[in-house]
């Protein structure tokens, strides 16, 4: 009789310690991870502070950093899903899809890779003009306040809810994975680094820290986050080269060429510049939002709407929101100096990503600065 209590009891102890497991993160988080994690950080710092062009150049859209991230949050996607349907998980299956949807809209689904010019809605609402929704800010919100969000709830509340029964029982109970305590400060350090953004870009670095977090997570061992991390950093290095490629006819080249040097003319020596551009010391900013910013009207932009580009049968469309042959947007930058202003307009060239400087042409971009001395 005592025996069979006995073993009841083991029973028990068991099923109660497996129930608790369970809500923990599969694969343990190992001392590598902790090295690897303060390491990425004091690099992304290091490089904002010593060689803030070399770090500049890395966080810019279609670079390797942007690339990785993608990856890193589709794998943990995948595991994430994989453990849902497994196991029955309903709160892990929202995690994979969040992290899914996070890597689509990373690479904005393909568009800037395929050269889409996205919808009129996002190119009139979407402040960055990209096919993503993240960025359509009067709906969702700043999208840095929904990752900082998402951070501190799964990477920072879920762990400390594992430290109290009832707590492991909830989670059980919903279907939730917990990351595993250890891993609650860097959690938690990638939201205040976002909250506090301490360099230009910081978000950038951060958001690919954050995909390995979840990846961590929900990989069913080191090994397997290490293999898929991997894979994805040479995923990001191959993309981050074929990126930079373009093509283009010599009629898009001229038309691109044509629009921007009408836009920079007319904000140097037309009307198209407001008092808040003539006033500011520098600007740079996508020419559709520099319009709804009041610094450009767009009234005075009649140079641009007469540059013929008889190949492009879409342009008169595409104009009326500043977007360039390939379907991103024009930039426009400004530079007061002691006795000139320089104007420069640009468009990211057929490669669609920015090669050069705000001022300084490079790769393949297209527009030329102009230097007014009132």
């Amino acid at each position: 009789m005592m025996n069979e209590r006995a073993a009841t009891l083991a029973r028990d102890a068991t099923s109660r310690s497996t129930r608790e497991t369970a809500v923990l993160a599969p694969s343990p988080f190992p001392v590598t991870a902790h090295v690897l994690l303060a390491l990425w950080v004091s690099c992304m710092v290091l490089l904002g502070v010593q060689a803030p062009d070399v770090y500049e150049s890395l966080m810019q859209e279609d670079r390797f950093v942007e690339w990785w991230t993608v990856p890193l949050f589709a794998a943990a996607g995948v595991f994430a899903l994989r453990r849902a349907i497994r196991h029955r998980r309903a709160f892990d299956a929202l995690v994979g899809a969040f992290c899914i949807f996070v890597a689509g809209e990373e690479f904005s689904w393909g568009q800037r890779l395929l050269g889409i010019t996205p919808p009129a809605p996002f190119l009139e609402h979407n402040y960055q003009q990209e096919l993503t929704l993240h960025n359509f800010a009067g709906v969702f919100g700043q999208p840095g306040a929904a990752l900082i969000l998402a951070l501190a709830g799964f990477g920072v509340l879920l762990p400390s809810i594992t430290a109290i029964r009832r707590g492991r029982a909830l989670l059980e109970h919903i279907g939730a994975t917990a990351p595993r305590p250890v891993m609650l400060p860097w959690f938690a350090l990638a939201a205040g680094l976002l909250a506090m953004y301490p360099l230009p870009f910081t978000g950038e670095w951060v958001e690919a820290m954050a995909g390995g977090l979840f990846l961590l997570t929900y990989a069913p061992a080191p090994r397997t986050s290490a293999a898929a991390a991997l894979i994805g950093a040479a995923f990001a290095l191959a993309l981050t080269a074929w990126s930079g490629r373009g093509s283009a006819t010599p009629a898009q080249l001229a038309c691109a060429q044509a629009e921007a040097a009408a836009i920079a003319n007319e904000l140097a020596y037309g009307e198209a510049a407001t008092a808040r551009l003539a006033g500011a010391r520098s600007v740079h900013k996508r020419a559709f939002t520099a319009v709804e910013e009041g610094y450009v009207r767009p009234d005075g932009l009649t140079a641009l709407r007469a540059v013929a580009c008889p190949e492009d049968s879409a342009a008169s469309a595409r104009r009326a929101y500043l977007i360039d042959p390939w379907g991103t947007a024009y930039w426009i930058a400004t530079e007061r100096g002691a006795d000139s202003i320089t104007v420069r307009v640009y468009s990211f060239g057929p490669n669609r990503r920015r090669d050069g400087g705000a001022l300084e042409a490079g790769g393949d971009d297209i527009g030329a600065p102009l230097v007014i001395r009132p």
